[in-house]
């Protein structure tokens, strides 16, 4: 029985291991029930579940915690530490009998078979709970001893390891049966290959004894919303670890980058996903910088930058800093790379987002799929397949190599005990206080006259993939590299973040922030259905391939008809709505898809803020409003504009402190709230209302998601970037109600039919090119090219 200390960090939802401990121990029952079971006065009823899991699963943690130290081998005593009892002496005949009651549940009722350890008459009524845990102290001494007879640079060959354990069974001495058997799950593992051996416990226990005396860990910088970076360690096993500043895993890193890290420059690796890993090797043009060497730069020569916390920056410059001669990558094993794995062995074959294929010599590769072949397309030390969509066995050959993988054409849909849902314990919306809200409680349809477009094969490609990345939650920054990823070959494409938010406020996805540690994940949302009267019901929620084929099944069975209505561009998602007779198919429908009204929208507010003082927050990020974005900023005092703050040391998510000369600062928990806000602050008109779509004046300003997704169902119609104005721009195409109804919410500009002002009228004349004005109502600085609106 593996329980990891990880598991319970999960199972409570905290980020502490003692207070997952404080929890696991509350759930026990009372210390006099807890003795009564263990002595065995209490036995179970035969029969009868089992009432007494969590106890035993108690037991076998405390052999195996990270908690435990190294001088605890007494069973007793550690339940004694836990629980604050005295249990020396105590009798634990009540063990073998939940054990054994165990076993015949789960044979009768589920056919599963528990094997359990025989007896060891040396160790009285404890043994075999003894033998059920891994790893105890006894399964590492076992392992600290295998680890001195393996070279330091095979620890983590897995091969070696499996050799070495079969050849020396007599050096390792007498371990216990869960060591046999989770050697056994790990050897097996082995064998199947694709790196599956590193999930098993046995080779997590292994791990943990290699890094008692080896520095392999590694840093990870990974990108989140508006050019955030948040920092982790990765461990060669196991999930990332989120911490505060390099100098925290200087002692668990090689050498070499610990001595960058302490000279204050490291040098990172793009890994894709906007994940970078940091390098002790060759130079790059990204690096992971200290603040006081940041600010000795030449501004001229970096690209972008954008701060990690108040001591460190990530920056990119034009050219690499400390090159000295052109850096060659290695030959690079053959095999499949990347994709998106569909089900269990399965993988999207939709391009760009197949798998690539990597080897020696790239140009050897060869690729066919149901024995055709296939045109193959260099993309750096890689070959990608050339577009299109694939569905069956693919085989990749290269210099006498061969490997075979599945692609399907789209992806499983999710149940909802697959889901991971959003729960306000753990995640925090990104609307914050605008989340379930809507400008008015009215749903009447106000369908959209305009023309309407079908989907890109792209956004079709993009939607398939995140829809089965996002099922159980997915950072921020891997689901902004699947857009770019999917992208990468269109010459004229939106900005990725549009892309991404077009899927939020279509009621797919929702951005959220982890209330543990600073960083930003995607949940799935549920389907939904939105019933406008007894004959049409509008389809909210995701809606892949695989919904969408389900749902019309159900509506033709049910008597109805399922309808797509298209966006005002290609980069826009349709909306669905089911047609049907009478209400008696209506409910028909919603029985059949197993779909559940939407909760009804609250009543929308424009600002709600915090104005508490942000004592110990220190400044990180000042917004450019110009492009939206906060450059890395480290000003003493915040004065005027929107800032990006946090306390330094803390393990908690940014905060963003809007400060206009005259009102009251107030913080916000969301970027994109705290921009619309910091806007509606400033005063001037916001968004503007034209040609049937409804618009923002400033730079990466959107209305709350949920507003734009009340704003879809009534006009059916989803928001989404559009060049219909010769730019790409984000809109929400709506009638005059809606927008009458968002226009008491947020300053909105109508077109009308009245001469506009002269600011309007100087940008807008070709001879005052190049000339530019201030606009004293938005507080910027405005050119005319011609152009009207561009700034």
């Amino acid at each position: 029985m593996y329980v990891a200390d990880e598991d319970l960090l999960e199972i409570f939802g905290v980020a502490e291991l003692e207070q997952a401990r404080k929890q696991l121990v509350k759930s026990l029952p009372h210390v006099s029930i807890l003795k009564s079971r263990l002595s065995g006065l209490t036995s179970p009823l035969r029969g009868r579940p089992p009432d007494y899991v969590r106890i035993l699963v108690f037991l076998c943690w405390m052999q195996t915690t990270k908690m435990r130290q190294r001088g605890d081998r007494d069973f007793r005593q550690l339940l004694s530490k836990q629980l604050g009892e005295d249990f020396t002496g105590f009798k634990m005949n009540g063990l073998d009998m939940m054990w054994e009651h165990l076993q015949e549940f789960l044979w009768r009722v589920y056919g599963i078979e528990l094997v359990l350890p025989d007896v060891i008459p040396s160790i009285s009524r404890i043994g075999r709970t003894l033998q059920m845990a891994f790893p105890t102290w006894r399964d590492k001494a076992a392992l600290r001893k295998l680890r001195q007879y393996i070279p330091p640079d095979q620890l983590l060959d897995p091969l070696v390891i499996a050799n070495r354990v079969n050849t020396s069974r007599h050096l390792l001495g007498d371990t216990m049966q869960s060591f046999e058997y989770n050697f056994e799950k790990f050897d097996t593992a082995r064998k199947r290959g694709h790196r599956e051996h590193e999930t098993t416990p046995f080779w997590h226990a292994w791990y943990a004894v290699v890094a008692e005396q080896a520095s392999i860990e590694e840093i990870e910088v990974i990108e989140s919303d508006f050019g955030g970076y948040e920092l982790f360690r990765v461990p060669p096993v196991g999930e990332r670890i989120s911490i505060t500043t390099p100098e925290e895993v200087a002692k668990l890193v090689p050498k070499p980058l610990a001595r960058l890290i302490a000279n204050g420059l490291v040098f990172l690796e793009s890994l894709g996903f906007g994940r970078y890993r940091a390098q002790a090797s060759a130079p790059s043009n990204i690096v992971l910088i200290r603040t006081s060497k940041f600010r000795e730069c030449d501004p001229s020569s970096i690209r972008s930058s954008a701060a990690v916390n108040a001591s460190w920056v990530v920056a990119a410059f034009r050219g690499k800093i400390g090159e000295t001669a052109p850096t060659t990558r290695g030959k690079r094993e053959f095999g499949w790379r990347d994709g998106i794995r569909i089900g269990g062995g399965a993988y999207l074959g939709r391009t760009p987002l197949t798998p690539s294929i990597s080897g020696p010599v790239p140009e050897a590769i060869k690729v066919e799929a149901a024995g055709k072949p296939v045109a193959l397309i260099r993309v750096g030390d890689e070959m990608a397949m050339a577009p299109g969509v694939y569905s069956g066995t693919v085989v990749a050959r290269s210099l006498g190599a061969s490997q075979e993988i599945l692609m399907i054409a789209r992806a499983n849909e999710v149940g909802e005990a697959r889901r991971l849902a959003f729960d306000l314990a753990r995640d925090i919306s990104e609307d914050d206080f605008h989340q379930g809200t809507a400008p008015s409680t009215r749903t009447e349809l106000e369908i959209w006259n305009g023309d309407r477009v079908s989907p890109c094969d792209e956004l079709v490609t993009i939607g398939e993939g995140l829809y089965e990345r996002t099922a159980r939650g997915l950072p921020l920054s891997e689901a902004v590299e699947i857009v770019r990823r999917a992208i990468q070959f269109t010459y004229d494409h939106p900005s990725e973040w549009d892309i991404l938010r077009s899927f939020a406020d279509a009621g797919w996805l929702e951005p959220t922030f982890l209330r543990h540690f600073p960083a930003r994940r995607l949940v799935q949302r549920e389907m939904s259905a939105c019933s406008v009267n007894d004959n049409t019901v509008v389809v909210c929620g995701p809606t892949p391939l695989a919904v969408i084929d389900r749902l019309s099944v159900a509506a033709r069975a049910a008597g109805g008809a399922l309808e797509t209505w298209n966006g005002a561009s290609s980069w826009t998602l349709p909306r669905y709505v089911v047609r049907i007779p009478d209400d008696r198919a209506r409910r028909e429908f919603l029985r059949r898809a197993i779909l559940n009204e939407m909760p009804a929208w609250g009543r929308a507010e424009p600002d709600r803020a915090d104005s508490s003082d942000p004592h110990g927050f220190r400044v990180v990020g000042k917004l450019v409003r110009e492009r939206g974005f906060f450059a890395a900023s480290f000003d003493k005092e915040m004065t005027d504009g929107l800032y990006r703050i946090e306390r330094p040391g803390g393990n908690s998510h940014f905060y963003y402190r809007s400060v206009v000369p005259g009102k009251s600062d107030h913080n916000y928990v969301s970027p994109s709230v705290a921009l619309l806000s910091h806007h509606l602050r400033l005063g001037g008109d916001v968004f503007e209302f034209r040609d049937g779509a409804l618009f923002a004046r400033a730079a990466r300003v959107k209305l709350p998601s949920s507003w734009a997704r009340w704003a879809s169902n009534r006009s059916l119609c989803n928001p989404g970037p559009s060049k219909r104005s010769g730019v790409w721009r984000y809109e929400y195409p709506a009638g005059g109600a809606a927008v009458s109804a968002i226009a008491k919410l947020v300053p909105v500009r109508k077109q009308t039919g009245q001469t506009s002002g002269w600011r309007e009228s100087f940008i807008r004349s070709a001879s005052n090119r190049d000339r530019k004005i201030y606009d004293n109502r938005s507080r910027q600085v405005r050119a005319a090219a011609g152009m009207h609106g561009k700034n």
